[in-house]
């Protein structure tokens, strides 16, 4: 009898699940390499503009006055 022979199914369940998510991997690799040579300038995600905010009033600011020293 073979080496190979001597396996029992559970770990040749285990061997042929971690070939099988090795396998996605290398697929996830090649299509994103795939999309970045495509299209280059849309590697980096766009910048939304950020709202603008009121300032806040004078009620709300904790700063030390001059007046209360």
């Amino acid at each position: 009898m073979g080496a190979l022979s001597s396996i029992e199914l559970p770990h040749w369940l285990m061997i042929g699940g971690a070939g099988l998510i090795a396998m996605g991997f290398l697929g996830l690799i090649l299509t994103r390499n795939k999309e970045v040579a495509a299209n280059p300038e849309s590697s980096s995600p766009p910048e939304e503009p950020r709202p603008k905010v009121a300032p806040l009033p004078k009620l709300l600011d904790s700063s030390r006055r001059k007046d209360n020293e």
